[in-house]
């Protein structure tokens, strides 16, 4: 039986061929992941509608009935603890544990158990009212139905995490009903190149994803716009400056999301189902007094595209759901936070535009403007994936003739999170739960890291133009193959390496963050 290094380099000599078997094996990750993902759309449909229903019992009936509720929360947050616990990488968002496998840092090694245990936990949680979205939690579990036809089709290590990262896109594409966005997702924020390894079965993945949400759910985008006019030329500087606020409250998300663990480490939160237990008894007060930031909030972004509520209110809704999200999220109980994202975007938007607007900055017909392209920029400002932020609001609202406004906003709105020197969120959070882990071992078994790096030369890294002598390589690492275009070489010492070469390496006892970070740009 051949090594799974023989098979990658087999593979690599025949890349056409491989190319191709890829993309036919990404329609089979698109019909399981986008069948995974619509069956946790619709337990996350049932399970709100019936928790709508407890809602309106328990608020005819004695208060003493709220002990009950008490209870079935507290129950539901030792079940969700106790199922995490169980399989510890199906907690918190999904998506920085799908980058982590692609790069080699973390292993999955019962991915049927992910996607049960995720599909499972997500229901339950934002069916409790955590507010949380569904698209971190399809990220996952279709990366994990990547790896399964990985397994199933006995590809090599290469071969099986470019199918992870398939079905990362089309959990997202089938979450969203947003193929393209899916497709540059897995580009931008899970792979980080251009590979066409990886682009043909995540594009097979995402459209085969986006048919199966389709023909479940329907042909509707996920928000309702009204049609919007072509923003006038004079108000553009208003892109400037919403692509900037949105941006810096991007940022401000992402430094809440890093730190709300100092929160959960005080002495009263002794078990981890305690933590999750905090937020889901905040949803009865909250029920009461304030029910709009409960879930994911897609109520919230039906009211500020019907341009609902004063610049009072929208403030109020702002801090309420900002906090309660970190709250929810920080928890480490299973849930997204894009959708939340989209939703403090929309808020900001609206807040945007109601004060332009106010102070006759602004004519009122184009504040519904300033709402959907917030969104963009508080995705960009957080995720920053600009062309991902622009795609999947193309996609969500169905207004294509927006896509300049849509570009200038999500620009500013990564300058912004370049500016303030933030880190990108499943960046940040992936490289501070590497910290908290065990340092690998110097001596840890080659066969235990035995697996292949592909990663792109960017044009002003350090290794471009340098032969492989004069990089310096960390931890035995060995590079085994390079392609140039359709071109497989055997490289040697000599061998130079051009911007827009595939490398491929195994790290042996360096990490992939090591390697990676000589073939990024340093400008």
């Amino acid at each position: 039986m051949k090594s799974d290094t023989g098979k990658t380099v087999e593979g690599m000599i025949h890349v056409p061929t491989l190319k191709l078997r890829l993309a036919i094996e990404g329609i089979f990750v698109g019909l399981f992941a986008g069948s995974c993902i619509a069956l946790l759309r619709y337990c996350l449909e049932y399970v709100s509608e019936r928790r709508s229903v407890m809602v309106a019992f328990l608020q005819q009936v004695p208060p003493t009935y709220v002990l009950g509720w008490v209870a079935m929360l507290l129950f539901l947050s030792w079940f969700i603890a106790f199922l995490v616990k169980l399989v510890p990488i199906a907690g918190g968002s999904g998506i920085p544990q799908v980058r982590g496998i692609v790069l080699g840092l973390y292993k999955s090694l019962h991915w049927f158990r992910v996607i049960v245990v995720k599909l499972l936990t997500t229901a339950l949680g934002i069916g409790a009212g955590l507010s949380m979205g569904r698209e971190g939690p399809s990220v996952q579990i279709g990366g994990m139905a990547g790896q399964g036809i990985g397994q199933l089709f006995r590809n090599s290590n290469m071969e099986t995490r470019a199918l992870i990262s398939s079905g990362a896109g089309a959990g997202l594409a089938a979450a969203f009903n947003a193929p393209m966005a899916g497709c540059l997702f897995t580009m931008e924020v899970i792979h980080k190149n251009l590979s066409a390894m990886v682009m043909l079965p995540t594009l097979m993945a995402s459209l085969t994803a986006a048919v199966i949400a389709h023909a479940v759910f329907g042909m509707d985008t996920v928000f309702t716009i009204p049609r919007m006019p072509i923003l006038d030329v004079r108000y553009l500087p208003h892109l400037t400056l919403l692509g900037l606020f949105t941006g810096a409250m991007g940022v401000l998300f992402n430094k809440g999301s890093l730190n709300i663990g100092k929160f959960y480490q005080l002495p009263v939160f002794k078990a981890p189902w305690m933590k999750i237990a905090f937020p889901m008894l905040l949803t009865i007060p909250l029920t009461y007094l304030f029910p709009a930031v409960l879930g994911a909030g897609d109520g919230i972004i039906e009211a500020m595209i019907d341009l609902k509520g004063s610049v009072a209110m929208i403030l109020c809704l702002l801090i309420g759901k900002y906090f309660f999200t970190l709250f929810s999220t920080g928890s480490g109980a299973p849930g997204g936070s894009l959708q939340p994202m989209l939703v403090l975007g929309a808020v900001c938007g609206a807040l945007y535009g109601n004060l332009a607007c106010a102070m006759g900055l602004l004519p009122p017909e184009y504040r519904l403007h300033m709402v959907v392209f917030a969104m963009a920029g508080f995705f960009t400002g957080s995720v920053r994936a600009p062309v991902t932020a622009m795609l999947l609001l193309l996609e969500l609202t169905g207004r294509f003739y927006h896509m300049v406004p849509l570009g200038i906003v999500t620009l500013f709105a990564y300058a912004a999170g370049e500016l303030l020197r933030d880190r990108p969120i499943f960046d940040a959070i992936l490289e501070d739960d590497m910290k908290k882990q065990r340092p690998m071992k110097v001596n840890d078994s080659l066969a235990e890291n035995r697996y292949l790096l592909e990663t792109a030369v960017e044009s002003g890294s350090l290794a471009e133009g340098r032969t492989l002598r004069e990089i310096p390589f960390s931890g035995k690492a060995l590079v085994i193959g390079i392609r140039r275009g359709d071109r497989m070489m055997v490289p040697d010492a000599n061998t130079t390496l051009l911007a827009g070469d595939y490398v491929y390496i195994l790290p042996n006892q360096a990490t992939a963050g090591e390697l990676s970070a000589l073939f990024k740009s340093r400008g």
